[in-house]
């Protein structure tokens, strides 16, 4: 478990003590422990020796030889105490060692931090803390000497193999930050300054050779090119500079070439939008850098880390090697902190103090990355992704509520209707049906035979046609009084000729002024009639109408429609005949046609009176083999197209009969509308299809399945939204919303295939939705928490 210890200093100094030692254990994101009572008392001594290290570490990289990478002479700003301090320790030799002091530095400070006023705090850690525990000290204070303190050396830390010291100031600005990052690579942008006696080669390979790495490298740049590429989109993860950096007067510069030394005020606010964008680390791999700290926390970088003094260049390049190997491979930060000071350890025979040198500053309360988070957008801690993960499942069962909820009412039917023609159109060619035969009048023929046509030219037509044994013959033409001359003779056909059907029109059963109904012709009973009428969606024939009971005062008095007559006459010379299984289904030979019924498929309040199915089109160009009326008449035709067939005949011509034109799903762009005989022609085929070919009728599924899939691929894009949630980038969500899409249109084609209607359109709209008002859960929770943060921390 990771345990966070804050220890927050109040004011106060080593000549004064102090009085107010503030203490907060966290377990994870838990505080376990407070304590605001703890204090230490003056420590003079503890001050002078950290001088005297300070001094003899600037002695040892000034005369013993090792100053090497970051090191310039000019750049040590010894005070005069100092020279006479060094002057003094190099006349006494061996008289005060180097391990001498440094040991009398760690014992001084483990006999400070075990005065008694400190007890309680010292009481509280061990109480708390178990060895195998990763444990992170922050140290709050802005005075300058207790940061440089050695505090790794707390005998209380050796114990905790997983311990490390960072420093954060007592008050931190926290900014917003937006994560714009290319999936997969960690981010960095290395800043190469002055190299006068350094090797940066070194420290670029090392993040040149991590595959997981996207380097972009300015060497020696202008302020300008430096403010230019900190503004840059996506935003960096890892801020690096190697070079020369001193300070001065509380203020730290960089050295960027021979001449130039930048403050970081001088780029500072490129740096604060390189921070909203996301930046999480800068890493200074030079001389001083808590010289520069105070600056960066200013602006609210939330990982830091510097070198205490002034650094070597073989040190600075073992630190960070190790430091970014350990890093990358999974360690925790801190962890690799603490492997890179272990390194840097046993290197000090050579490197005076080389493993004192790094430290971190933070904000206390902000975890560090781990590497997977710096190379894929941050990922939520465990509680908050679970609560965001509840969330966005929850929006996506109201979106699957409000869109049924919607269909429910008929707000999607246009929609959906829309969708299904699309389908239709998209099926492949099927050929004609070469049990049809259309006999048609077109324009041509009317102008030669008069309009309406002669009853006398119909009956030679049919008598003509009788001639080659047809199975059945259908007059798609009312005659509900005499067309003179010829009737008679007409008449006689229909009375003596079974397989005879003529047409007429059931009055509207709303009364409808202009739905009157056609009489049948006279003398006909219902076996040799039957009615013309079409129900329509909004002027589109999407449905075929079976059967109907005529009202008492009907002049058409059958109730059976054309097409279902043809039809019948034609199985029945087959032995097939129709069977009542009940109200809503009927069996014609194997197979059962179920009645289409209200709040089926797309449709809110249907009509559904009489018997009706949706109509299952014959994707072809031409439904059957064409012949015209003049053609029979003048016995202009191949009598095979007739035998064994049925014969539909009827007028095509617009001008002559322009309100028996009919919009279907196929009437789009350059294709027309389609006659009143090529339609019954469709509906002929669609019943003796599915009969004899069991080519499928459509079907629909019953609402509670259809929610259910409903439900189902809502709950898909929600499951998008909590994928998308482990890389926090937008192109791949719409990416796989987008592959989704494809695979549900994919689906509901097969199925339409196969002569299933599904809910395709409320499917893609509750997918899409889920996904944004997922997408749009998450952004809104991160902005608020931010800002939460921006002013919780901004103390």
């Amino acid at each position: 478990m990771k345990k966070v210890i804050s220890l927050r200093f109040g004011k106060g100094s080593l000549e004064t003590g102090f009085d107010h030692i503030l203490l907060k254990l966290y377990a994870s994101d838990t505080l376990i422990q407070e304590i605001d009572h703890g204090c230490l008392p003056p420590n003079q001594q503890l001050k002078h020796l950290y001088q005297k290290w300070q001094w003899l570490y600037a002695d040892f990289i000034e005369h013993r030889g090792f100053f090497g990478a970051d090191v310039d002479i000019q750049d040590i700003n010894l005070q005069p105490r100092t020279l006479e301090f060094t002057e003094n320790y190099i006349e006494r030799g061996n008289q005060e060692s180097a391990t001498e002091l440094t040991a009398d530095l760690i014992a001084v400070l483990n006999h400070w931090l075990s005065s008694l006023e400190f007890q309680p705090i010292d009481q509280a850690l061990r109480t708390h803390i178990n060895t195998t525990d990763e444990v992170i000290l922050v140290i709050q204070t802005d005075n300058e000497i207790l940061r440089k303190l050695p505090w790794h050396e707390w005998n209380f830390l050796q114990k905790y193999t997983k311990a490390e010291v960072a420093l954060s100031a007592p008050k931190f600005s926290l900014k917003p930050q937006q994560r714009c990052l290319t999936a997969g690579k960690v981010r960095i942008l290395a800043i190469i300054g002055d190299c006068t006696n350094i090797n940066p080669e070194a420290d670029l390979n090392t993040l040149r050779n991590n595959r997981e790495v996207e380097l972009e490298i300015i060497s020696q740049p202008s302020r300008q090119e430096i403010c230019d590429r900190l503004r840059q989109k996506p935003g960096w993860d890892i801020l690096f500079y190697a070079g020369h950096s001193n300070y001065h007067a509380e203020k730290g510069w960089l050295s960027i070439n021979a001449t130039t030394k930048l403050e970081i005020s001088d780029f500072s606010a490129a740096l604060a939008v390189a921070i909203e964008n996301g930046l999480q680390l800068a890493i200074f791999n030079s001389c001083q850098g808590l010289g520069l700290v105070p600056q960066l926390e200013d602006l609210g970088i939330p990982q830091i880390i510097v070198m205490r003094e002034q650094v070597q260049n073989q040190v600075a390049q073992e630190f960070l090697a190790e430091f970014i190997n350990s890093f990358s491979s999974g360690k925790s930060f801190y962890v690799a902190i603490r492997q890179a000071r272990s390194k840097l350890k046993d290197i000090e025979d050579e490197y005076y103090c080389a493993s004192w040198l790094p430290i971190v500053c933070q904000h206390w309360s902000v975890p560090p990355p781990t590497w997977k988070e710096l190379r894929d957008p941050l990922l939520p801690s465990p509680p908050k992704l679970r609560f965001q993960q509840a969330g966005i499942i929850v929006s996506g069962l109201l979106v699957a509520i409000v869109v049924i909820g919607l269909r429910s009412i008929g707000v999607l039917e246009s929609l959906e209707l829309a969708a299904f023609d699309h389908l239709i159109r998209m099926r492949p060619q099927e050929g004609v049906d070469s049990r049809l035969l259309i006999v048609e009048a077109t324009e041509a023929d009317i102008n030669r035979l008069d309009y309406p046509i002669p009853d006398g030219k119909l009956a030679a037509t049919i008598e003509r046609i009788k001639q080659h044994e047809p199975r059945v013959i259908g007059l798609l033409i009312f005659r509900d009084r005499p067309r003179n001359p010829g009737f008679p003779e007409l008449l006689n056909l229909w009375q003596n000729q079974e397989s005879l059907i003529a047409l007429c029109s059931i009055k509207s059963v709303d009364n409808d002024p202009h739905k009157p109904g056609i009489a049948a012709p006279s003398g006909l009973n219902e076996n040799h009639l039957g009615f013309s009428n079409i129900p329509l969606d909004n002027g589109i024939v999407r449905r075929h109408l079976l059967f109907q009971s005529p009202g008492l005062d009907s002049s058409c008095s059958t109730r059976f429609s054309f097409s279902v007559q043809l039809a019948m006459q034609y199985l029945k010379s087959q032995g097939i005949t129709p069977e009542t299984i009940d109200r809503n289904r009927i069996k014609i030979g194997e197979t059962i046609i179920t009645r289409l019924q209200s709040h089926r498929g797309a449709y809110h309040e249907l009509d559904d009176r009489g018997f009706q199915i949706l109509l299952n089109y014959r994707q072809t160009d031409k439904i059957a083999p064409t012949i015209s009326i003049i053609d029979v008449l003048e016995n202009n035709f191949n009598p095979e197209l007739v035998t064994d067939r049925i014969v539909i005949i009827g007028v095509v011509a617009p001008i002559s009969n322009p309100t028996d034109y009919f919009s279907t799903p196929y009437s789009q762009g350059i294709y027309p509308q389609m006659s009143g005989l090529y339609l019954q022609a469709q509906m002929t085929s669609q019943i003796l299809s599915a009969v004899l070919d069991k080519r499928p009728l459509f079907w629909t599924w019953n609402t509670t399945t259809e929610n259910s899939w409903i439900f189902i691929w809502s709950l898909i894009g929600s499951g998008m939204t909590i994928v998308w949630l482990k890389r926090f980038n937008s192109f791949f969500l719409v990416g796989y919303i987008s592959c989704f899409i494809v695979l549900l249109y994919f689906i509901g084609f097969v199925v339409l295939l196969i002569g299933g209607w599904i809910p395709l359109l409320p499917a893609i709209i509750c997918l899409s939705c889920s996904s944004l008002t997922g997408w749009l859960l998450v952004k809104n929770w991160v902005n608020i928490l931010r800002l939460f943060s921006k002013f919780k921390y901004h103390v």
